[in-house]
């Protein structure tokens, strides 16, 4: 409670929790001694003042040191003001120290009863007019309340808060125990049952209880107030525990505090993914597309945007890289690419340390191995904490609410907001124009507006911690390039590499590929431009460039890009018509070979049949025709069985034709 004591010989004061008497008062200055080590110490007035100024000294009401303890003051708790409490409790208190402050100011009282009562009279005049005056025995118990509370106010309240409270009522130990079993087996539980049903369990209980037990001593039903009285005794950690496990209970019972501090940009960022509310259209089909997913990364100390991605394919470990070279680039590429912003984002270089959550993306080993090659240090938050990245959270949030939201074709955030709002028919935004909305709100809105955090606009303090603190550049953009690209294995052959479905060349795979048919390489390529790409050499273990064969299809181009331009060729294609007439053509080739295959089988099945009579027909005419020939070419016996022999084995291991056999019959017969 707060004194009115002075700076007075005699007094007992703190400071810095120790307590000291003032010994001595020579005009200015002032001796105290030291409780803790009986030490004089000198102050001037003016000391005293700012100790007290800046809260390290403290009056006291003691008129001698505590008898126990070393000379230090224990923390005393600061109690409620008069405005905590309600207003009908603070008039009244405040009524009866306007009387006692009017009639004895310092707390003496050298009135007589009859003198009391006249000045009571007078004072209720301007206190309270047209009201009757406290009675003496009223004001009596005020002033000794007052004066045995330091001539403090909250002395005059009244303890409205313990009226009411009766004394707990002796219920019977088989009620008791009731009602703690069903805490037990349906409250505090798993399944989170609520407290109707608690209740209605006790007291099925009770009455199935009941039909055992005299009427006399029959236990009563339980009331809600009676179960909530019973619940009260229970530790609230312990009941979250119960019914919603530790983590949870953690959560709502802990407060956090302060997130951790940053000196200069870039020495922290934070990185998060989510699906945009809002659809968006296809440029030539006007077609809805659906909702993108963004990857954005925000820098702690200024909670500016450093980068973002943006694609229709759901968060993985490309877009995270994709989004982390984003962010370590200079963005030189909006004066071109968007003139109509007028602002500049002035966001790039080296960054320190990335934070993020235990999502799949970014525990990838491709991240994790390019954030290694260029200096970055990846931080993983405990699963389910979000609160250890409240930056980047309460982003995405303002993202959506306060940019989203207000876009044609938006789909809100729960079904509650969106009501009747019919987004299909409201999307009106294609992907080129969303990107184009995201830079601008990012630079000119976001950028710009006074943020509570940091008591500065994110732009105004990116530029003030630049100014002090500049970020590091990346000493080779193009190496940059190279490790926060994919990675590929492809086969390195006489054609070069292979790699969506387009052709990459150079002098140096000549070298590396050298006299062998096909090697498999590490390729390395910026999804992003498929102009060329970077291929490992096996035994320099150095990068080398190699650029596509047909750079007017790949070069500025992204892997989405040629997949779209790709698959729209071909739908172009099946719509024109020489597909209808490639594809009769094909159905007509199928039918002639099919024709020509049963013909060919017939043949074949004719064939075997009359195989066998045909060979024994041809070695009759054989037979028939061999003596017939006896001039001077014909041969010796010998030779003539070695011939019959030569035949003999030959036909046997022949199909003969009707051709065949007839032709050679002839021949026998003519000599």
């Amino acid at each position: 409670m707060m004194t009115r004591s002075l700076f007075r010989q005699g007094s007992i004061l703190t400071i810095d929790d120790v307590y000291h008497r003032i010994v001595e008062i020579i005009g200015d200055r002032l001796q105290l001694r030291s409780a803790s080590d009986g030490a004089l110490h000198e102050y001037s007035s003016q000391e005293l003042l700012s100790l007290y100024e800046h809260a390290r000294l403290k009056l006291t009401a003691l008129q001698n040191f505590p008898s126990e303890g070393d000379g230090r003051s224990s923390q005393v708790p600061i109690e409620r003001s008069l405005s905590d409490f309600s207003e009908l409790v603070r008039i009244k208190a405040l009524r009866k120290w306007k009387y006692l402050t009017a009639i004895c100011p310092d707390g003496r009282l050298g009135l007589s009863r009859k003198t009391l009562h006249e000045s009571l009279r007078m004072c209720a005049q301007q206190i309270e007019p047209g009201n009757k005056p406290p009675g003496i025995a009223s004001f009596y118990s005020w002033r000794r309340r007052w004066v045995f509370g330091h001539l403090d106010i909250r002395a005059l309240i009244d303890k409205w808060e313990l009226r009411g409270q009766r004394p707990r009522a002796d219920y019977p130990e088989a009620l008791r125990e009731l009602i703690n079993n069903g805490i037990e087996k349906v409250y505090l539980t798993e399944q989170r049952e609520s407290k109707v049903a608690l209740r209605d369990w006790i007291n099925a209980r009770i009455k199935k209880a009941n039909l055992a037990r005299p009427p006399e001593e029959a236990l009563p039903d339980v009331s809600m107030r009676l179960v909530n009285r019973f619940l009260d005794q229970y530790e609230r950690y312990y009941v979250l525990k119960r019914r919603y496990g530790a983590r949870i209970a953690a959560q709502q019972l802990t407060m956090f505090g302060k997130g951790p501090e940053c000196t200069r940009p870039l020495q922290r960022v934070e990185v998060d993914n989510t699906p945009l509310d809002v659809l968006v259209i296809d440029e030539a089909t006007r077609l809805v597309l659906g909702r993108p997913w963004i990857t954005v990364m925000i820098d702690r100390y200024s909670r500016m945007v450093v980068g973002f991605y943006v694609s229709f394919r759901k968060p993985s470990v490309q877009s995270v890289l994709r989004c982390l070279r984003h962010a370590m680039l200079p963005k030189t590429y909006m004066s071109e690419k968007y003139p109509e912003i007028r602002g500049v984002w002035p966001c790039f270089g080296l960054i320190e340390l990335i934070v993020c959550d235990n999502g799949l993306e970014f525990h990838a080993k491709d991240l994790e191995v390019a954030c290694a090659d260029i200096g970055t240090h990846l931080l993983y938050c405990q699963p389910r904490t979000p609160h250890l990245k409240g930056v980047i959270e309460r982003f995405l949030k303002t993202l959506n609410y306060s940019f989203l939201h207000l876009l044609p074709g938006t789909t809100y955030s729960t079904y509650e907001k969106r009501l009747g709002y019919d987004s299909v028919a409201k999307a009106v935004l294609t992907f080129r124009e969303l990107q184009q909305a995201l830079h601008k709100w990012v630079v000119e809105v976001y950028g710009t507006t006074y943020h509570r955090g940091i008591s500065a606009a994110p732009m105004q303090r990116w530029q003030e911690g630049v100014e002090v603190d500049a970020p590091e550049l990346a000493p080779d953009p193009q190496r940059l390039k190279v490790y926060l690209g994919q990675v590929a294995k492809r086969r390195l052959d006489r054609n070069g590499v292979q790699l969506n479905n387009l052709q990459y060349t150079s002098d140096a795979l000549q070298r590396i590929r050298g006299d062998k048919k096909s090697i498999e390489v590490i390729v390395r390529y910026d999804p992003d431009d498929l102009g060329d790409l970077h291929v490992l050499d096996p035994e320099s273990k150095e990068y080398v460039v190699a650029s596509c064969t047909t750079p007017d299809c790949a070069v500025g181009l992204s892997i989405e890009q040629h997949t779209l331009i790709a698959r729209r060729a071909k739908a172009h294609y099946a719509a024109l018509p020489l597909h209808d007439a490639m594809l009769a053509a094909k159905l007509e080739l199928r039918e002639f070979t099919e024709r020509l295959l049963q013909t060919r089988m017939v043949l074949k099945s004719s064939k075997k049949k009359s195989n066998a009579a045909a060979t024994k027909e041809a070695l009759k005419q054989r037979a028939e025709a061999a003596p017939e020939a006896s001039d001077a070419n014909t041969p010796t016996s010998s030779e003539s069985s070695s011939i019959s022999d030569d035949i003999l084995s030959w036909l046997t291991g022949q199909e003969l034709s009707c051709y065949d056999v007839e032709s050679r019959a002839v021949v026998g017969k003519n000599g």
